[in-house]
């Protein structure tokens, strides 16, 4: 059955058009915003695409040029539907620019959609996909969201049955991929160059800031990664060469266990091996890595919590797996402790492992079938000894927290309690959920006091108790968004924002603050942008026309003059709002600073200085005029 993915923003549409299409013969793909458009198609792979005209752009960008720019996007039909059945058509005109296939000015016009769908997908049929393509036209043998982790049971699935294949994994506008032979993984690879192996070898401090963009562009035109790191002068073949993928696999493999947000598909074949460098290692390692470096303890520690009191012993599956499993030598010492005789709760208070070692270790054998667990103590994997006495082990004793680090622990507790909930995870206040998730791990992680296990923490617990209350606090309000918005409101009312004449819009506000980042860094078209959304959420609010009419003059398109008429322009309504508005005013003398009209700048600015002689702006524009 052919699969089909429908993004359309009304509802009654959207529930009309899946029935529709339903009794048509397709499995209809239903979503009605671009972000869950995009993962939807990274991670799905329909054979047809038919989208809003009117859907939200993603980061400035429609969905359609988003999914031309994605790997299989080319090869995707796409059919743009309009509201003519609500009487609010568009016309061809809002297409032109979109790489579509077909426009339907009115989706529910009988005998319109449906014949051109058919039409089309059958052209598209009878192009015969090889290699990577030809693995991802097939439908995918597993698939889901990705919450609650489900990603290394299925990484440990495909392992026991040998499986070849292409996991996806999409979120937002970016997918990763995962190539898999007999079970294992091989090779990596993402839509996001950040992600990429240019980057992960210039984090390797391997390539240089200048030769990224170098070999980054020459494996886009489809060369090897060897002859590509070859032209800027790097040596790197053979074996050394294939150690370096082995640790790229593993490390951007770790990062995909760990996401909580986005879709998973799993498409089985091989055909990619012509066109992938395969680079094999131990098939289960990567699991035990990314509980370590990316998974929240809890998370851990919960698929554990029912075994507690109980006595884990290693099963025949660990002596089988242990070479793809690539134990280190502290790990396999505490593997051998796990011998039936142990309580659970004991081998990780006090075995041969700082805690958060021991609970990944636990929570690894656990999934992967290493361990069983017993309600009683045994001699061996499979004779119970009801009559047994248990093993027992000694508290360990721990070590003094060394005093700079105590005392940097707590100077940063202290401020992660006393800041707002973005403060204390670090993050601006525009930051999205991805971020939240991302910070709140990092952050808990790091102030968890299982984390300093080996160490006497005994004055510093509450302090870090104090922190993860904190920190839980934060990420369950920032990570939903009417708990957010309901936050949002409260901070800015609490923050009383300066120069506000209107009521607070918290996502104009948050627009506003975007763009406010993207000044800073030097990035005018991604300040302009959000100043522009910031107005358009809120247009009764001069003090946004400033930042707009500022970073209009700063970097807009065209010559000074040219720039500085943009600028007055938007001026001009700010100052109609609010005639005596001090930022625009400022700015406004800034501009006839630059056009070489002192007087007129030196006028505007007493002006301002009049009706606040205390503005350091003011002052500092004037000196400007003296000069």
């Amino acid at each position: 059955m052919k699969t089909l993915l429908l993004a359309e923003s009304h509802p009654p549409t959207l529930e009309h058009l899946t029935g529709l299409l339903s009794q048509a013969g397709y499995t209809v793909r239903a979503v009605n915003d671009a972000v869950m458009a995009l993962e939807h198609f990274s991670a799905d792979n329909p054979d047809v695409v038919v989208l809003g005209v009117d859907l939200p752009r993603v980061d400035g960008q429609h969905v359609v040029h988003l999914i031309r720019g994605h790997s299989q996007g080319g090869r995707v039909p796409i059919v743009a539907i309009d509201k003519g059945h609500l009487g609010r058509a568009r016309g061809v005109g809002s297409v032109l620019d979109l790489k579509v296939n077909a426009y339907i000015p009115d989706p529910l016009k009988p005998g319109e959609l449906v014949p051109r769908l058919e039409s089309l997908v059958k052209a598209a049929q009878a192009v015969v996909p090889t290699g990577l393509s030809a693995t991802l036209s097939r439908p995918s043998v597993a698939g889901g969201d990705l919450k609650g982790y489900p990603l290394p049971a299925l990484l440990h699935s495909l392992y026991r049955l040998r499986r070849d294949g292409v996991l996806v994994v999409a979120h937002r506008d970016l997918s990763r991929r995962v190539y898999f032979r007999r079970g294992g993984p091989v090779n990596f690879d993402a839509s996001a160059k950040q992600d990429g192996l240019p980057r992960f070898l210039r984090e390797r401090q391997i390539l240089t800031e200048a030769q990224e963009p170098v070999v980054l562009e020459a494996l886009a035109s489809g060369l090897r990664i060897g002859a590509a790191l070859a032209d800027v002068g790097v040596e790197a073949a053979g074996e050394d060469l294939l150690a370096l993928l082995r640790d790229f696999t593993r490390d951007r493999l770790g990062r995909v266990l760990a996401m909580r947000e986005g879709r998973f598909a799993f498409y089985a074949g091989d055909e990619f091996a012509s066109e992938v460098a395969l680079a094999e290692q131990p098939a289960l390692a990567p699991l035990l890595d990314a509980a370590r470096k990316r998974m929240p303890l809890r998370v851990v520690a919960a698929a554990l919590r029912a075994h507690l009191n109980e006595y884990p012993v290693r099963s025949a599956d660990f002596g089988r797996d242990l070479q793809a499993m690539a134990l280190d030598t502290e790990d396999i010492k505490l593997a051998m402790q796990v011998n039936g005789r142990i309580v659970l709760k004991d081998l990780l208070a006090h075995g041969r492992a700082e805690l958060r070692a021991a609970y990944t270790l636990l929570w690894f054998l656990r999934l992967t079938g290493g361990v069983t667990f017993s309600p009683v103590p045994v001699a061996s994997g499979t004779d119970v000894l009801s009559a047994a006495a248990p093993d027992v082990i000694a508290p360990r004793k721990r070590k003094t927290l060394p005093a700079e680090t105590a005392a940097a622990l707590r100077e940063e507790a202290v401020r992660i309690i006393t800041r707002s909930y973005f403060g204390g995870l670090g993050l601006h206040i525009a930051a999205d959920k991805e971020a939240v998730e991302r910070a709140y791990h990092e952050t808990a992680m790091r102030f968890h006091p299982d984390t300093y296990a080996e160490f006497d923490i005994s004055d510093l617990r509450d302090l870090l108790d104090q922190v993860q209350e904190k920190l839980s606090a934060s990420y369950r309000v920032l990570s939903v968004d009417e708990k957010r918005r309901a936050y949002l409101q409260y901070f800015f009312s609490r923050q009383e924002v300066v120069g506000r004449a209107t009521a607070i819009n918290v996502d104009a506000e948050i627009a506003l603050r975007r763009g406010e980042s993207a000044l800073k860094r030097g990035d005018y078209r991604a300040a302009i942008q959000g100043f522009e959304e910031a107005v358009a959420l809120n247009a009764h609010e001069p003090e946004y026309y400033s930042y707009l009419a500022w970073a209009t003059y700063r970097g807009a398109a065209g010559s000074l003059m040219q720039r500085a008429l943009a600028a007055r322009k938007v001026l001009k309504r700010a100052l109609t709002l609010d005639p005596y508005l001090e930022r625009a005013q400022i700015i406004a003398a800034i501009i006839e600073i630059d056009l070489d009209d002192a007087p007129l700048a030196r006028k505007k600015l007493m002006k301002v200085l009049e009706l606040n002689p205390y503005s350091v702006l003011a002052r500092a524009a004037l000196q400007k005029v003296v000069k």
